[in-house]
């Protein structure tokens, strides 16, 4: 009954002002403000760690744990110890071996100083430094390890001279405090790694500096990080904290006093992947948030030789699997602004090996190390995978191999939940096979940083070939992108618009946004079947401004995964147009009828059929109506489409199935 009255309201009160406004610029929504009370919260949490240690209890935890050897960053002496067998006695595995060509390689190539000098104190276009001090995290752990493993001091003093340099800066930019927590940990590292090459009077300037550009900033300076639950709070509370460990004795009381605001408000942020490990800003983006956490973790247990319970909180254990269960046959469900490769990173063989989980790291070995080659362009950041390649031979257990790993159930999830909205449902005949079937939706809630209008979208992979794409991000640069408020400007772009997704577009010109900004949507369905699986997902409050009163959409692969069947049931207060849209790089042949239609992608074909209402034709993937100087053009997308005029009741079935000969 309850939802049924703000059904009505909102449709009333956007009807009204549509006829009345005929769309300007003023946004016909006076039902948002309970919606937009929550979208302060949804940038902020006052949800803390209960259970996070005082600073009586961490200088406490440091006086029990005497033993401060080093390193003790990210790995400790035992890590480097297995790496530095492997290497002197020369017994790799192919995997490995390729690992360490690369990281020493590039190490070799950072010590021509002439040809690649020390990184300049230079400003990015967002007046920050953040490129900068991401190069030189990166040269401190290829530089470090280097030494750690060879023994050779042409590593230990090529670093010396990066740590020179940007100690000499007059500060690590505080106003884009990334920037400055990210150096903060690049000059933790070196400290740390080559601790015993260093000489006093550097390692006097290395405190130093951290302590009065970094960790007295980050205490003093009121910096919004601190109460955020974004990737931010991630990545300055990991660097500034593992700084404190680093440096601690230079202050101890406020060295213990952030480390404590780090154990309290770091969970804050996870919140972004409990309790299913669905990391809110999408896949890309959970491997900075993710290594950030790793990183700290792997730090505290090293030094204090605890983690305060950090790790056992909801959803830290699952993060780890998410970048596997996000992955398909041809990249990954990229939603939002993500790119469609696959979720590398080195902290998934930290996880492996903290949870005893192969799948983690024989994904992580389909990451090719590479073979380094130095960048001759003029470009001083070389660093390339380095830094991954050295974390992963430090955090690989080389008992996990692609052949002896047994992993079938492992993983079986497929419906993943979020507390912040990103539910969705993920279906595969298999993991780690290029030629598997892949199916996923999104349901959850539009409002989330870097998310789309997307409720209902999907992604399709079959035959080794992704079928129904994700358009990823749009240009960053444009106007007002990161404004996704109702009628922000985001949602001028086409690849942000509900339109340039694969789900319903209904009235689009009824509202400026095609799908309600701050629309939470649900399963109410779920089920897993033998070859296959079968979900529903409400997609009401979506558009609900667009004159919808009921919207479902039931997502059925079948057939011994083969087959993909999406059926979407639509109830209108007023007549409607209705579109059903999926973007593909597909070559599309619609039948005379237009009930059929052929996608070509090679020589491996799909069948579309629409068994209800509706026809097949196709249209670019472009704008409805209207054009913005800043759209990005897609010339090798198509939509099939299924398009219907002045309904107030719609069934629309449409069955995707491999051609077969």
């Amino acid at each position: 009954m309850k939802k049924n009255k703000k059904v009505k309201r909102r449709i009333i009160i956007s009807v009204i002002l549509v006829v009345v406004l005929c769309v300007t610029a003023v946004v016909p929504y006076f039902d948002v403000i309970p919606d937009m009370v929550k979208v302060g919260i949804d940038y902020i949490s006052l949800d803390r760690n209960p259970e996070y240690p005082d600073e009586e209890e961490i200088i406490q935890a440091l006086n029990e744990n005497t033993e401060k050897n080093h390193p003790f960053i990210l790995a400790d002496g035992i890590d480097f110890e297995s790496a530095r067998k492997e290497y002197k006695s020369g017994e790799f595995s192919d995997y490995t071996e390729k690992l360490s060509a690369y990281v020493i390689s590039n190490a070799d190539t950072l010590c021509d100083i002439n040809v690649y000098p020390p990184m300049e104190y230079v400003l990015d276009e967002e007046d920050s430094i953040l490129p900068i001090s991401r190069e030189v995290i990166s040269r401190m752990v290829i530089l470090g390890y280097a030494w750690q493993i060879t023994g050779e001091e042409k590593y230990a003093e090529r670093a010396t001279a990066e740590i020179e340099k940007v100690c000499s800066y007059d500060d690590w930019c505080t106003s884009h405090f990334l920037a400055t927590a990210e150096m903060a940990l690049a000059v933790s590292v070196a400290y740390d790694w080559l601790y015993d090459y260093l000489d006093d009077d550097i390692k006097t300037l290395m405190e130093e500096k951290v302590w009065d550009y970094a960790i007295y900033s980050a205490l003093n300076d009121n910096h919004w990080f601190t109460w955020s639950k974004n990737n931010w709070n991630s990545i300055c509370y990991s660097g500034i904290g593992i700084a404190c460990m680093t440096f601690f004795s230079h202050d101890s009381e406020s060295a213990a006093e952030f480390l404590s605001m780090c154990y309290k408000n770091m969970p804050i942020a996870f919140e972004n992947f409990t309790p299913d490990g669905v990391y809110a800003e999408g896949p890309g983006y959970s491997q900075s948030g993710m290594n950030s956490i790793v990183y700290f973790v792997a730090t505290s247990k090293n030094f204090f030789g605890t983690d305060f319970g950090m790790s056992e909180i909801s959803g830290f254990r699952e993060l780890g699997k998410f970048p596997v269960y996000i992955t398909t046959p041809t990249g990954v469900f990229n939603f939002g602004d993500n790119k469609a490769r696959m979720c590398f990173t080195p902290s998934l063989h930290w996880y492996a090996d903290e949870y005893d989980w192969p799948l983690l790291a024989c994904y992580q070995m389909w990451d090719d190390p590479g073979e380094f080659a130095p960048d001759t362009s003029g470009n001083t950041e070389i660093s390339g995978k380095g830094r991954e390649n050295a974390l992963s031979l430090l955090w690989y257990d080389r008992n996990y191999t692609p052949e002896s790993a047994d992993f079938s159930d492992e993983f079986t999830e497929l419906y993943l939940e979020s507390d912040v909205g990103q539910d969705m449902v993920l279906m595969r005949s298999a993991y780690l096979d290029k030629n598997a079937t892949f199916a996923g939706i999104k349901g959850g809630y539009n409002f989330i940083n870097h998310g789309d209008l997307d409720i209902g979208t999907f992604v399709f992979d079959s035959m080794g070939v992704r079928w129904a794409e994700e358009l990823g991000p749009g240009p960053y640069d444009a106007p007002n992108y990161f404004l996704n408020t109702p009628a922000g400007g985001r949602w001028k772009n086409y690849s942000k618009r509900a339109e340039g997704q694969n789900t319903l577009v209904i009235n689009p010109d009824m509202t400026l946004d095609d799908q309600y900004v701050l629309a939470e949507s649900e399963f109410i369905h779920f089920e897993p079947r033998d070859g296959g699986g079968f979900c529903t997902l409400d997609m009401t409050d979506a558009y609900l401004m667009n004159g919808a009163t009921d919207v479902t959409r039931s997502f059925e692969l079948y057939n011994n995964y083969s087959s993909l069947r999406i059926t979407d049931k639509i109830n209108c207060l007023i007549r409607s147009d209705i579109y059903w849209f999926m973007h593909t790089k597909a070559d599309i042949k619609v039948s005379e009828d237009g009930k059929t239609a052929i996608l070509t992608i090679g020589d491996k074909q799909l069948k579309a059929i629409s068994h209800a209402d509706g026809t097949f034709s196709v249209m670019k993937a472009e704008r409805l109506s209207g054009e913005w100087e800043w759209d990005e053009e897609y010339p090798d997308i198509q939509k099939l489409t299924v398009s219907l005029e002045n309904v107030k009741k719609a069934e629309i079935v449409i069955t995707l199935e491999p051609v077969t000969e």
